[in-house]
């Protein structure tokens, strides 16, 4: 049997411009720790992170970034070690 990791089992990330949203979100959705609310504060779709340095971070799925460009936010499951939408 594999263990779980620990951490959150869901992330929701919301665009730059949700921050009144990701406020009430903060508060009412990461009470019992299973979930994570997130800014996102990622320019373009990889390369340079905010600071400048190489982005680490996996690439958004295409389903997750139509999600953050339509909705202005997306929430992801983690599976194992990965996250999808």
């Amino acid at each position: 049997m594999t263990p779980t990791p620990a951490g959150p089992d869901t992330l929701i990330i919301l665009a730059p411009d949700q921050t009144s949203l990701y406020e009430h979100l903060k508060v009412t959705q990461e009470r019992d720790g299973r979930v994570r609310v997130i800014l996102d504060r990622r320019r373009g779709a990889g390369g340079a992170g905010p600071r400048g340095e190489h982005e680490r971070r996996a690439p958004t799925p295409d389903a997750a970034r139509a999600l953050m460009s339509v909705l202005g936010f997306m929430v992801l499951h983690r599976h194992g070690d990965r996250w999808t939408p």
